[in-house]
């Protein structure tokens, strides 16, 4: 065999294996349901950015939100936990295409709001979380009507974090 045939196949070999390794992160595979759809999705280099206040394109998905200095964010209805200064916040809207439980995931820590009505924070029916994950932080499953959503993302301590809202399978 060749040099640079060996060096192909160590190097695929090295790839894969990598692969491998990261989708076996005991942590990732501990929610108690799976994150295997967000994980991937997260890591995709085609993920759209939206900036806060947009929409999410195509209804629902994943997409890297943009975040503001708390100081210079309106939430549109009030959180469920108290804001932190020297935090980032934003938020995204969506339409649900029917109704049923869909899953609101982070890629990072940071708290979730939910609203349909634009005024209150829905309680999820369900969440799961595990910070040794290193691509997914939590997911909150919450039963949804068909319509608009509004999501908010606050207490991040950074100005951009990863979204996917998904129906839950």
């Amino acid at each position: 065999m060749s040099i640079s045939r060996a060096l192909l196949v160590s190097g695929l070999l090295a790839v894969s294996g990598s692969t491998a390794m990261a989708e076996d992160v005991p942590a990732c595979a501990s929610f108690a349901w799976s994150v295997a759809r967000e994980r991937t999705a997260f890591a995709a280099p085609d993920l759209p950015t939206v900036t806060s206040g947009s929409a999410l394109s195509g209804g629902t998905g994943a997409a890297r939100l943009v975040l503001k200095p708390i100081a210079d964010v309106t939430l549109l209805f009030p959180s469920e936990k108290a804001l932190k200064p020297g935090t980032f916040a934003g938020s995204v809207t969506a339409t649900i295409p029917a109704a049923g439980t869909y899953q609101v995931t982070l890629s990072d820590d940071a708290w979730i709001d939910v609203s349909q009505d634009g005024r209150t924070s829905l309680r999820p029916s369900a969440h799961s979380g595990k910070a040794a994950c290193p691509d997914v932080r939590k997911s909150l499953r919450f039963v949804l009507d068909a319509g608009a959503v509004t999501i908010e993302v606050s207490r991040s301590p950074a100005p951009d974090i990863k979204l996917d809202l998904l129906k839950a399978e």
